[in-house]
C-alpha cells in the first residue's frame, strides 16, 4: 500500500485529477498525501473560474459526468434568465411606446439563431424585387398564356389558355399509387387521370398535345410508395423531374377537411433565384390563375433548403379578445390534403427526352451538394 501511494505521488499533475502540485520526491509522504487529497476534493467544486476546465481533469468517469450535468444545468438557468429580462425589458419598451412615453433605452431587438437559411451563401443569380428584366422575360416566357388575364369586356383574354392536365402513371401501379393520383386529381382544377398501359413517355407526350393538354404528369413509385414526378410543359417543354418523398394522402392526414369545388388560392414561398423562379411559375401554372376567394383554399408550394413542401389548406379569419380594450383578429388553418415533398433533380429544355434532350439544369450530388449552405432554389 505504501508503494502504491509513492507511485501515486510520482505522477505527473495531469494524472491527478486536477492537482497541480509539482513532482514530490521527499520522505515526507503523509504531508503530501494529506495536500494531494484536499486540493482534490476542491477539484470538484463548481467556480466561474474552473467552469468547462473540470471535465477534461477528472480521471473518474462517473464523477465527471455529474460535474458536466452540474455544468450543463447551471449554464441553461442562466440562459434562460437572461433570455427572460431581455423578454421583460422588451414588453416595458413596447408598454411604453404604446402610452406615449418616453422610451429612454434604445429597443433592443429579439436575438435570432443561426439557421442554414440565414447565413447561406449568396447566390449570383438571386432575383431582386421589382427586376425589369425578369418581368419581362416571365411575360413572354411558357407560361405566361396561362396567366389569367380579362379583356375590355370583361370576359377572359383571347390569349389566355386554361390549363389542362394529363396525369398518369408507372405501368402496373400500386392500390397506394391510385390513391395519391385521386388526391392529386381532386385538388389540381381541370385534372384526367389516363392510365399508362404499354405508352412510352414520349408517346403520352405527343398524344397529349393533340388532345389540347397543356401539362403532363408521370407519377412513378418504389415499393409501393410514390417516390418520382415528371412535370411535362405541352407542346414545347420545359420539363422537370422531382424525387418525391413523405406523401401522406387525405386520408391519413389527421383531422382533415372536405375540399370544395372552388378554384384555390396558389402560394410560392422562398422562390428567390432564377431556378426557383421558373419552377414556381412551372407549379403555378397547373392551377386556373383566378382563385375563388369564397371557397378559402390555398394550395402553398414552400421552397427551404431546396426541399419544395406542398400543403392544402382552408382558411378562417377570427376575432379573438385580448383584453378588456382590444382585440386581434387571428386565422385559423384546416388541412384538407394531400402533402408531399418534391425536390428537383433536373430541368430540360424541351418535352421529355432524355437521350438526345438539352438540361438546363441538372443536379450534381458530388459538385453542388459540397456546402450545406448553398441552395439553388
Amino acid at each position: 500500500r505504501a508503494a502504491r501511494r509513492r507511485s501515486i505521488l510520482l505522477r505527473t499533475p495531469s494524472r491527478i485529477g486536477a492537482c497541480t502540485l509539482p513532482v514530490i520526491a521527499h520522505s515526507n509522504t503523509a504531508a503530501a498525501l494529506d495536500a494531494v487529497d484536499a486540493q482534490a476534493s476542491s477539484s470538484n467544486t463548481i467556480t466561474a473560474a474552473t467552469m468547462g476546465r473540470t471535465r477534461p481533469t477528472i480521471g473518474n468517469k462517473q464523477q465527471r459526468a455529474k460535474i458536466w450535468a452540474r455544468e450543463k444545468t447551471q449554464k441553461r438557468e442562466e440562459k434562460d434568465k437572461r433570455k427572460e429580462q431581455r423578454r421583460k425589458k422588451r414588453s416595458r419598451q413596447h408598454d411604453l411606446l404604446r402610452d406615449g412615453g418616453e422610451l429612454g433605452e434604445g429597443l433592443e431587438p429579439a436575438l435570432q439563431p443561426r439557421t442554414l437559411e440565414n447565413t447561406r451563401e449568396e447566390e449570383p443569380t438571386r432575383v431582386l424585387e421589382g427586376d425589369a428584366e425578369i418581368l419581362r422575360d416571365e411575360a413572354d416566357d411558357e407560361f405566361a398564356a396561362h396567366e389569367y388575364r380579362e379583356g375590355f369586356s370583361g370576359e377572359p383574354h383571347p390569349d389566355f389558355v386554361p390549363p389542362k392536365v394529363l396525369v398518369t402513371t408507372r405501368p402496373r401501379p400500386s392500390k397506394e399509387l391510385f390513391r395519391f393520383v385521386a388526391d392529386l386529381i381532386s385538388v389540381v382544377p381541370n385534372a384526367f387521370f389516363y392510365p399508362r398501359r404499354h405508352f412510352s413517355v414520349q408517346d403520352i407526350c405527343r398524344k397529349g398535345s393533340e388532345q389540347n393538354f397543356s401539362h403532363v404528369i408521370v407519377l412513378s413509385e418504389r415499393a409501393k410508395k410514390c417516390n418520382g414526378l415528371i412535370l411535362s410543359k405541352l407542346p414545347h417543354g420545359p420539363t422537370a423531374f422531382f424525387k418525391v418523398s413523405n406523401v401522406q394522402v387525405s386520408d391519413s392526414v389527421p383531422g382533415a377537411g372536405r375540399r370544395t369545388e372552388h378554384q384555390p388560392e396558389i402560394l410560392l414561398n422562398n422562390f428567390t433565384t432564377r431556378l426557383g423562379r421558373r419552377v414556381g411559375r412551372m407549379l403555378s401554372s397547373l392551377f386556373y390563375s383566378k382563385p375563388a376567394f369564397q371557397g378559402r383554399q390555398c394550395v402553398t408550394f414552400h421552397n427551404q433548403r431546396d426541399y419544395i413542401f406542398v400543403r392544402h389548406h382552408r382558411y378562417i379569419f377570427e376575432e379573438r379578445p385580448v383584453d378588456k380594450r382590444k382585440r386581434k383578429v387571428i386565422a385559423r388553418l384546416q388541412e384538407l390534403g394531400p402533402r408531399f415533398t418534391l425536390r428537383l433533380r433536373w430541368l430540360q429544355d424541351g418535352t421529355f427526352d432524355t437521350k438526345f434532350g438539352a438540361y438546363e439544369w441538372l443536379h450534381r450530388r458530388k459538385q453542388m451538394d459540397v456546402s450545406r449552405r448553398k441552395f439553388h432554389l
